[in-house]
């Protein structure tokens, strides 16, 4: 069983190794959607610095060096962007569709400005600084902002002083009308000095300022402002916005419907691999479920049936591999049904020598005994000289002594054959109340118990009942002489006939004796069990209720017992009635 332990433990620990792989690969399936459906709705509310990340996770496979795949660059032109990567000192690297305007070195100056501003040579521009690398690497992203440039064009063409003169408002509104754009222009106290350009329904929050910044596809429209240094006016640019995207917090509801799919996709996987082990392991059970039964019904020869052999074994006398793992199991249990097997087999032998032994006695001894009882009727006539009280103390005991011998061999004949029912119990039709009242003369005609007090209660009117003669009277004997045996001189005793409900003979001795406990009523019909009280004789042979039991039995009927200290004791023996 040692190999078997060591097979289970290995099989359960390769099961739960496969299935946490299996969970840590979900889990990172997951992930990755997760981080996809993440990064997909951050490039919807700002598509050029997600542009630009993207582009940064597209470099070569050194660790050390940053590397660009060859064309690159094509995607740039599609996109009508440019892009240009500098290091540490200040120097261009790598560039993609660059303007021939745009410097190929930065100073610090240079960078702080274009941080500041977030525009060089009326491109806008977008940062990613790259840490990743053994040097530091600035992504420095470049495209034309349509509003931008087209409030620079009002500012030069026809700005004057931070307002617009009456004499240019008709062309202004023309070119905002192509543009479909709008401006407004606020004064130092916040008041709206003018509005020029379509209607778009804007409402602007204070926060918007920043949101903007970081999330600018997010709105409807783009916004462009200038702050005039000498006038103290700010000028306010609205234009539509091409790429806006309405923000719903998408990522966070694909990432749930992400963790749902796995949940389900692990919920399933799980029924599977149960489904698997209870059809794995539940048939190996169903088997020895099978062959306990067999063995709870003494059916030892047969371990597997014919049908369990062609589902365990091979054609060629081997184990198949799903039952491989209780090879063990098996092997004991063919073991086990021959030991069992042996073993009824003794027990069959054994239990047929003692009955030949105790039949063996009974004839051996029968002889002597009738001798000994013999003598002793002849010491007790005085036909020797011997004293008459020697000779009838000496007859007395012998003649006790022998009838005792004799009961017991009785005893034990009776009680093996109907244990063994190899007796031929003959029923016969007779009168109970006539019965019975001819055996309770013989109990009152008798002066050795005439100090007990015996009460018969008949039926009301008479029934035939089948019984045998010997036995029955046997089994009545049994009962009174235990009431008697086991009471006190002066105990009531009576002998009841009535009919039960579902018209059964019920006969009931009872007594107002000393009763018995509980430990005594469970072993009442048990072979050689005398009880527990210490000072009553022990010359019984221990069989008397366990033959009245069997004879009840053998007629077909029961025998229930109700006994408490002190209380007395009233057994019961109910027979059916003899059908007309």
């Amino acid at each position: 069983m040692k190999k078997l332990r060591w097979r289970l433990f290995l099989n359960f620990l390769f099961q739960f190794i496969l299935i946490a792989a299996t969970m840590l690969f979900l889990i990172l399936i997951t992930l990755m959607f997760a981080v996809i459906f993440f990064t997909k709705d951050y490039s919807e509310q700002n598509y050029y610095q997600a542009m630009l990340e993207s582009i940064s996770m597209d470099t070569g496979n050194s660790l050390r060096d940053l590397q660009m795949a060859e064309g690159w660059d094509d995607n740039l032109k599609e996109q009508e962007v440019w892009v240009q990567i500098i290091d540490e000192n200040g120097n261009v690297t790598e560039s993609g569709n660059v303007p021939e305007d745009i410097p190929n070195h930065y100073s610090q100056y240079n960078l702080i400005t274009m941080k500041q501003t977030k525009e060089i040579n009326g491109y806008s521009l977008a940062f990613y600084l790259e840490t990743f690398y053994e040097n530091n690497y600035l992504f420095l992203l470049g495209y034309e902002d349509f509003g931008n440039h087209l409030l620079q064009t009002i500012l030069e063409d026809y700005g004057e002083n931070g307002q617009i003169p009456d004499s240019h408002i008709p062309e202004v509104e023309r070119i905002l009308s192509e543009s479909n754009g709008k401006l407004e222009i606020f004064d130092s106290n916040e008041t709206l000095l003018l509005t020029i350009g379509n209607d778009l329904k804007v409402k602007e929050k204070p926060l918007n300022v920043f949101l903007r910044e970081s999330s600018p596809n997010t709105f409807p429209t783009n916004q462009n402002f200038y702050k005039d240094p000498e006038s103290d006016t700010l000028w306010v640019l609205y234009t539509p916005n091409d790429n806006a995207k309405e923000l719903e917090l998408k990522q966070y509801h694909d990432l749930g419907i992400a963790f749902a799919i796995t949940g389900i996709i692990v919920l399933f996987i799980t029924i599977m691999i149960s489904i698997w082990n209870g059809f794995r392991y539940g048939h190996p059970l169903f088997i020895f479920s099978n062959w306990l039964s067999r063995m709870g019904n003494q059916e030892y020869g047969e371990v597997l049936t014919a049908q369990e052999k062609k589902q365990v074994y091979k054609r060629n006398g081997k184990l198949k591999i799903r039952y491989r793992l209780f090879k063990e199991v098996f092997q004991a249990f063919y073991e086990m049904a021959e030991k069992l097997d042996r073993s009824k087999k003794e027990r069959e032998l054994l239990e047929r020598t003692r009955e030949e032994w105790m039949a063996g006695i009974s004839h051996d001894l029968r002889t002597p005994l009738s001798t000994m009882q013999g003598y002793g009727n002849l010491l007790e006539s005085s036909q020797y000289n011997w004293s008459k009280e020697e000779l009838a103390e000496i007859g007395e005991t012998i003649k006790n002594k022998s009838e005792y011998m004799l009961r017991l061999i009785e005893d034990f004949t009776l009680n093996f054959q109907l244990k063994n029912e190899s007796a031929t119990i003959l029923l016969q039709k007779r009168k109970i109340n006539q019965f019975m009242n001819e055996l309770i003369q013989k109990y009152k005609q008798d002066r050795t118990i005439e100090e007990y007090s015996l009460s018969f209660a008949p039926l009301e009117k008479d029934v035939e009942v089948e019984i045998n003669k010997r036995l029955f009277e046997r089994l009545i004997d049994n009962l009174i002489y235990n009431a008697i045996k086991h009471n006190p001189i002066g105990t009531k005793i009576e002998i009841l006939l009535d009919k039960t409900t579902s018209n059964q003979l019920k006969l009931t001795i009872k007594d107002d004796g000393v009763g018995m406990d509980e430990r005594t009523k469970q072993h009442l019909f048990d072979r050689y069990y005398r009880g527990t009280n210490t000072d009553e004789k022990t010359e019984g042979t221990g069989l008397g209720m366990s033959i009245a039991l069997q004879i009840a039995v053998a007629h077909r009927g029961e025998v229930q017992v109700d006994s408490k200290v002190n209380e007395g004791t009233s057994v019961s023996v109910t027979l059916p009635l003899s059908t007309e």
